[in-house]
Parts: structure tokens; sequence; C-alpha cells
């Protein structure tokens, strides 16, 4: 997919409004631009099924063993807690012979901490005992697919889980879960082998903070990287690797067919804040949306499809 760089959208924001960001005075305004391009990502993102980032891809699922066999799931979720059980199927919410994984996250949904209680009733997993468990081995972890990993798509929003390709075949869809970091497969229908998952790639996420060496990152932290003008997000925790090492980050790319709506955008939402612009304001808003309606009718034409009410013969 061809991008756009973060620095290059916020450049052309700035300079069209006057904005040197480079002044201390102007700091708070460049700032602003920053939340303006997030903001127009945020609509932009959810406005159509994009073709450049919604896929459906095969992916290796790791720790298959823990699925064979008749088991029962369930989850739960508490503010940035969440709990994932598994029971021999039939087992009642009452017995003690869960094995429960509770997955703690931040604000932002990256994980904290994975422990797990062993043999308790379901009814019980908020009073239960809980040991350290991130590592478990293959043959007894819950089926997952990392959500980032090197050389790979990110995954964002899961639309559905496939056992076989739905291009080729009518596959039967998988219950699944997702965690800060994996997705886990919770349907005893799965007994092994790859699957197809229908995915939106993860809205980028954008920080003035710049990178440095010296910090030590968790996995979920953001950084701005000067040297190539866009955001990373951590995928390890990591001190002194680049956000150009990609076995540590993600770069968060901004589609380029993107590009003018969310300059335009962000420019509407700048003009908005200063004295006697809001008519201006309001013309880049409606030019704004005019943008994102053709880089939609765009889609449509890259999917070998075209909308009837936006072709015209004569």
């Amino acid at each position: 997919m061809k991008t756009i760089r973060l620095q290059q959208l916020l450049d052309s924001i700035t300079a069209r409004a006057g904005i040197d960001p480079n002044l201390p005075e102007n700091a708070r305004r460049g700032a602003l631009v920053m939340d303006y391009v997030q903001e127009a990502v945020n609509y932009a993102w959810t406005f159509f099924d994009w073709p450049e980032i919604n896929h459906i891809e095969e992916r290796i699922v790791l720790g298959a063993g823990f699925a064979e066999g008749g088991y029962t799931y369930e989850s739960d979720y508490a503010g940035t807690v969440s709990y994932i059980g598994r029971a021999i199927e039939g087992s009642t919410f009452d017995q003690a012979v869960w094995r429960i994984k509770r997955v703690t996250t931040n604000a932002a949904g990256a994980a904290l901490n994975i422990d797990t209680a062993l043999n308790v009733a379901w009814n019980n997993r908020l009073t239960a005992t809980y040991v350290e468990d991130s590592q478990n081995s293959p043959s007894t972890e819950i089926p997952y697919v990392l959500l980032y990993s090197e050389g790979r798509t990110p995954i964002g929003a899961v639309s559905a889980v496939y056992a076989s390709n739905p291009d080729t075949s009518l596959a039967a869809s998988l219950k699944f879960s997702v965690t800060a970091d994996r997705l886990l497969i919770t349907d005893t229908a799965y007994t092994g082998g790859n699957v197809y998952i229908s995915f939106c790639e993860p809205v980028p996420e954008f920080t003035i903070a710049s990178f440095d060496a010296k910090t030590s990152y968790a996995s979920g932290d953001l950084a701005y990287h000067n040297p190539t003008g866009d955001c990373y997000r951590a995928i390890l925790a990591t001190t002194g690797n680049a956000p150009t090492n990609t076995g540590y980050w993600s770069k968060q790319a901004v589609p380029f067919f993107l590009g003018d709506y969310i300059k335009t955008s962000g420019l509407a939402s700048v003009m908005l804040e200063e004295p006697g612009m809001e008519n201006k304001s309001n013309y880049l808003t409606a030019r704004a949306e005019g943008q994102l309606l053709k880089a939609m009718d765009d889609a449509w034409l890259r999917r070998g499809e075209v909308r009837t009410y936006s072709a015209s013969f004569k």
C-alpha cells in the first residue's frame, strides 16, 4: 500500500494555515495540528471498507494443542481486565474445573500482565488466586494468532475468523476473542491448522513525543521518529532499538489515497479556531467531505465495481 509521511501531512496543513510550529508561540497550535490529523484519520478509517486496509489473510495458529478435545470457553471483561476460561465440554460455572487466563491492559489497550488460575470455578474468577503464567507452553495455550508479527499485516478490528478460505469454499466461521496483543480462537470446532482472518488494519495513532534511544518503551507505546517523519508503535518492550527496526516497532502508516482529505479536514479544523474564519472553515469541511466521497468512488472502481449513482452516460 502506498503511504504518505505523517510529517508531510503536518507540513502541508501548517504551511497553508501560516503556522510555523518551530516558533515557541506556535508550539500549542503545532500540537493541535497533530490532533486534527488524528481526528481526520479516525473518521476516514471506518467511513468505507477501503480495499487497501481491509483484508482476508491466512495465518498460522500458535498453541493449537489447547483446543484439541471437547472444551467449552467463556470470556468476560471488567474495565481493563479480561478473563478467558476453558473447561471440559458440559462443565458448569460452579465446578472447580476451569482454567482461566486474566489479561490486564492499560487504558490504551496495551497488555500489562497475563496470569492464570487453575482448577477454579468460572463463577469465582474475580476472587480466584492467579499465578504469573504469561509464557505457557504450546500444549496448554489457547490457540492464538498474534496481532503484530514481523513481515505480516497488522491486525486491527476483526470481523470474522474462518476454518478455510472463504473465497474458494463455504467456510465455517469460528468463535474468537481479541486481547491486547492476540486473537484467541475459542471455538470447540477448531481442531488445528491455519485459519483465514477477515480484518481491518489498526487505525494509525500519533504522538508528538520524539523517540529517545535511552527510554524504555513498553508494548503499545508510541514514538515519533524525526529522521523518517512518521510515528511508530512498539510491538515488544524495547530500549535502544530504532523505530525502523520492524522486529520491535510497527509504523503508523497513513494511506496515500486519504492524504487530500486529511490535509483539507485538518486545515478546516485549524481555520475554525481563527477569528472570522468560520465561513472558510465550513467551505473546507465541505470540500474535505467531497474528497472523501471521491476516494470512496475510486475504491469501488479498484474493486471492479461501479456505483450506479456516480456513473452517467450520454
